[in-house]
């Protein structure tokens, strides 16, 4: 098995802790992996110009990975457990509100997807020990971690080469294209091209990674501290919490 962990580049100096991340991850057993951090500039041939080059070597996966996030040493391996050709870790967003990185495309709203707050805090409810001030990676992994998902960010996903093979067959070597219209950006885009070539895309909310702010890396325990403080300012005004998605 050979690997590729790609960290797009910002142009800004990488945390430390990034930078031990990238340097402790675990691979499995007689598996190679390659690092390579792509210029800062315009995603259209900065990102594509990887996934070109990647899919010209004999590489199987491609793990992408931003400047600006943290994750356990283990993440790689738990989501290679899985077996699926394009999964992610769950992350949350970098400022407030705290709110996962999963949008669904089974309930309609605006720009077609919903983002699945109450599902994922009902997730964490029956599994509070993966509430942490930390990413890591939940042992051991619960039946229920994987959700399928309509997209969610490229900051931690595991991508198999199949799937980039099968989206150039649709959309030729543009892989990533930024939609400033709609405020999807790149991921929705690329998560999108992937279904239609027919890879379902999934989370694992058993595997957290975490955005730097400072030196302190965004958690579910922030999500959850973020989410109690939201039903509660609900209630007070009246309004029933946890109807629907927020």
């Amino acid at each position: 098995m050979k690997i590729l962990h790609w960290v797009p580049s910002s142009g800004e100096r990488p945390s430390w802790k990034c930078v031990e991340c990238w340097n402790n991850l675990e691979i499995p057993e007689g598996a190679s992996k390659k690092f390579i951090r792509s210029l800062p500039g315009a995603i259209k041939w900065h990102w594509n110009r990887v996934c070109k080059d990647f899919l010209d070597t004999d590489a199987d996966w491609l793990f992408s990975t931003h400047h600006d996030v943290v994750f356990d040493t283990g993440t790689l391996m738990r989501l290679l457990s899985w077996d699926k050709p394009l999964i992610s870790a769950l992350l949350f967003m970098r400022n407030s509100p705290v709110i996962p990185h999963i949008w669904s495309s089974e309930d309609k709203s605006l720009n077609g997807y919903v983002q699945k707050i109450n599902a994922t805090r009902e997730w964490f409810q029956k599994h509070i020990d993966a509430v942490r001030f930390t990413p890591f990676v939940m042992e051991e992994r619960p039946d229920d971690a994987l959700v399928s998902i309509g997209f969610t960010s490229t900051a931690c996903t595991l991508i198999h080469r199949s799937v980039l093979e099968g989206m150039r067959e649709l959309i030729g070597d543009d892989w990533f294209l930024t939609d400033q219209e709609d405020g999807g950006g790149e991921d929705r885009r690329f998560f999108e091209y992937a279904r239609a070539a027919g890879f379902e895309s999934y989370v694992d909310r058993s595997c957290i990674a975490g955005h730097i702010v400072g030196d302190i890396a965004t958690s579910s325990a922030d999500f959850i501290a973020w989410d109690s403080v939201s039903i509660f300012q609900d209630q007070s005004l009246g309004t029933p919490a946890g109807d629907g998605e927020k």
